[in-house]
């Protein structure tokens, strides 16, 4: 190969005309930069609703075509009209991620303010596996995810999660979610469980609107 040629095929890994496209084609490629984000839901502590620290697409903010491009797909979402609606969610995108965290009472609340055109647009949810456990002080609570979790009949994905994670100051770090063990640097050298077999655990819950179940880790990064 020449190297014409090579500065030929060099060049192509950049593209300048993009501002000549017609903007509907733009719009196109602003909406498939979007990817999906664990949203976590959290309580603000003088009963002011919920929020998250879910970092918000790049396209929201890289200019105003690209916002103009996407912000209807992040309507603000999960308030009432004493608790003000301010977390940006894409339901077609994005996990609904429910820490333990929160406790019941902050759950409670949560499910108390969700509305029913939210919950039948809601295609990936995950929990903390604690909340799923049988545990007697979170019975109630148990029983209040059984009822939204089949009021959410676009549900796509229910993901169970094993938070490893169980230092205080990490809770306010950035979840992944992991298939696997060790899959991070500094990963927990205590043992750690098996991911369970939710098929199993929950198929007892006879939630036929879910069309996939699945289990992974929850792990957070130590800030650097």
């Amino acid at each position: 190969m020449s190297s014409t040629a090579v500065v030929s095929l060099v060049g192509l890994q950049r593209f300048t005309l993009f501002s000549s496209l017609p903007p509907e084609i733009r719009f196109i490629i602003w909406r498939l930069s979007l990817s999906p984000r664990i949203v976590e839901i959290l309580a603000s502590d003088c009963c002011d609703g919920f929020y998250s620290h879910a970092a918000l697409p790049a396209a929201l903010h890289v200019c105003r075509e690209s916002r103009q491009a996407v912000e209807a797909l992040y309507p603000s979402c999960f308030g009432s009209f004493l608790q003000p609606e301010r977390v940006l969610f894409n339901f077609d995108l994005d996990i609904l991620y429910l820490d333990i965290s929160e406790e019941e009472e902050g759950l409670n609340r949560f499910f108390g303010i969700l509305k029913e055109t939210e919950l039948i647009r809601l295609k990936y949810v995950a929990i903390d596996s604690a909340y799923l456990g049988g545990v007697a002080d979170f019975q109630l609570t148990t029983a209040a995810l059984k009822r939204a979790l089949k009021a959410m009949t676009d549900l796509k994905e229910m993901i169970v999660v094993c938070d490893v994670t169980d230092s205080s100051f990490l809770q306010r770090t950035q979840i992944k979610f992991y298939a696997e063990r060790d899959a991070e640097e500094n990963w927990p050298h205590t043992d750690i469980e098996e991911l369970p077999d939710v098929q199993k655990e929950y198929g007892g819950w006879k939630l036929s609107n879910i069309r996939k179940m699945t289990a992974v880790y929850g792990w957070r990064p130590i800030p650097v």
